[in-house]
């Protein structure tokens, strides 16, 4: 079973050891990770997940799983949120919202738009 944040994805890191004498040895840093189970109110039962103490913080923030899961777009969540979030949908009777296209800046700032616009009506 992997070391892995279900809520933040934090994961092991490797660093190093240094001595006193300044040299280096390999180690890893694991995440503080704890067996939590949380309940979901929509859906009626409860998830068992992994998660980091910053993780669980985050589910505090946001007021609970649910609260959480649907806050977020479903490209920002882990697999398994996702499938939480998908279930959670599903219950509701909502469909999965489509995938919103990029927004393209202006070639213009809003700043020169208004200048341009500004000597426009003065030279009128």
């Amino acid at each position: 079973m992997p070391r892995v944040c279900k809520v933040t994805g934090k994961k092991t890191m490797v660093g190093m050891n240094v001595s006193h004498s300044m040299r280096h040895t390999k180690r890893t840093f694991l995440p503080n990770l704890q067996k939590l189970s949380f309940h979901s109110d929509i859906l009626g039962r409860d998830f068992s997940l992994r998660i980091s103490t910053a993780g669980l913080r985050t589910l505090t923030k946001h007021g609970g799983l649910d609260a959480y899961v649907m806050a977020k777009p479903v490209s920002r969540l882990t697999p398994e949120m996702a499938a939480i979030k998908k279930a959670i949908e599903k219950k509701n009777g909502k469909a999965a919202a489509p995938a919103k296209k990029p927004v393209h800046k202006p070639t213009r700032s809003a700043r020169l738009v208004k200048k341009v616009e500004a000597k426009k009506a003065a030279a009128k």
